[in-house]
């Protein structure tokens, strides 16, 4: 019999997502020799409520469930397994088996930055998601969230949209309607990333958030708070975090006395470390040692053309690789005009029109916000339509 049925037939017994279990036995124990000691009643250390259940229990049970998850497509992996996620491996209340839909490599073979929001995000913290979640998906990052309506699943969206993988650990069964309405959003994370729950089919428990945090603040090598009152639950995450060693990074308020942004304030405070965009992720792991040096950086024209400078001995000039703007748009990027939203496309009219200009040259000429103008040369930038000099000036490519 498959060793999945046995230890979820001991998590019946002693629940999902405690300690018990690891203090009746040890990680490398067989489950099945366990198993069959607590219902001969061999076992002296349980108490009455768990005599209670192990009565009840029924092997049978344990087996449907298992099937049951099979046939709806979902993979189950115990712990002491090869794929198992190593990072669980040494929890005091790990999960003894996980079902899963998608790619479970992605848990042990990638680094994985957990990204953490609001389930109603200000338009600002939408447009950073949009940024900063793409910038994350092109330097090769896992992104992490919570699936939860809002900021959760509007990470998830853009780096699909990326082709960038998304794990999302579940609070509750996979066959039960999390997101509400979120099933198309599922199925392509399915496709393309991973979704994982220590839960079986038909879990009719309530439920459990802070214990989701844990599980995905433990599969992540960094944690990133996009926007978080005082007493926003999503700040558990950061919690766990720096409780694990793992560093927080948080976006800076977009206003700073608006109350909607004091959980970043007050981590700021605190010493996390201030997030402006995935370069700062990667400095930040660099320096602990989790990524070597060097790794992680974006892809693109500007990053090509300074190693080609390299390579020549950097006999190639600012002058001799520049091209005119309109050669340039129509080769490199595949977005077009109609693709940009309003303020990407005066960025865009404005370069093309004058040549090169400076952030603060393009906030004087085109009236823009400075929270209107960088997550528009960011987005422009990522999708290759624009690049910035050594001098900080920006161009068309």
């Amino acid at each position: 019999m498959d060793r999945c049925v046995y230890w979820l037939m001991l998590e019946m017994i002693f629940g999902f997502g405690g300690k018990r279990l690891w203090q009746i036995m040890g990680k490398t124990d067989d489950p099945e020799e366990v198993c069959r000691r607590i219902l001969s009643w061999e076992a002296d250390s349980l108490s009455d409520s768990e005599k209670e259940k192990a009565r009840r229990a029924n092997i049978g049970e344990a087996e449907r469930l298992i099937g049951l998850a099979e046939k709806s497509g979902q993979q189950t992996v115990c712990i002491g397994d090869s794929d198992y996620p190593k990072r669980w491996q040494d929890l005091d209340d790990a999960p003894a088996l996980a079902f899963y839909r998608g790619d479970m490599s992605i848990a042990n073979d990638s680094t994985v930055i957990h990204t953490v929001g609001t389930r109603e995000p200000s338009g600002y913290t939408v447009s950073l998601i949009n940024v900063l979640c793409a910038d994350l998906a092109l330097r090769g990052f896992t992104v992490s969230c919570g699936l939860a309506e809002g900021s959760d699943t509007c990470a998830a969206e853009t780096v699909l949209g990326r082709e960038g993988r998304v794990l999302a650990v579940y609070p509750t069964s996979l066959d039960r309607d999390y997101p509400r309405n979120g099933s198309e959003l599922k199925e392509k994370l399915m496709e393309k990333g991973l979704l994982i729950s220590e839960y079986p089919p038909e879990y009719s428990g309530r439920m459990n958030f802070q214990r989701r945090n844990r599980l995905a603040v433990a599969l992540a090598s960094a944690v990133v708070i996009t926007e978080a009152s005082a007493d926003s639950k999503g700040l558990d995450n950061a919690v766990r975090a720096l409780e694990t060693g793992r560093p927080v990074l948080a976006v800076p308020p977009h206003i700073l006395y608006s109350k909607r942004y004091f959980g970043q304030r007050d981590l700021l405070r605190e010493g996390c470390v201030p997030l402006f965009d995935g370069e700062d992720v990667v400095r930040v792991l660099t320096e602990k040692g989790t990524v070597p040096k060097g790794s992680h950086a974006l892809p693109g024209h500007a990053l090509k053309e300074r190693e080609g400078q390299e390579k020549s001995g950097g006999k190639n000039t600012h002058a001799a690789v520049k091209k005119t703007p309109e050669k340039a748009a129509v080769h490199v990027s595949s977005m077009t005009v109609e693709m940009m939203d309003e303020h990407e496309k005066a960025v865009f009219t404005l370069l093309k029109e004058r040549g090169e200009m400076t952030s603060d040259e393009l906030i004087a000429v085109g009236g823009f916000d400075i929270t209107e103008l960088m997550p528009a040369l960011v987005s422009l930038q990522l999708e290759r339509v624009i690049e910035q000099t050594p001098e900080k000036r920006y161009r068309l490519i």
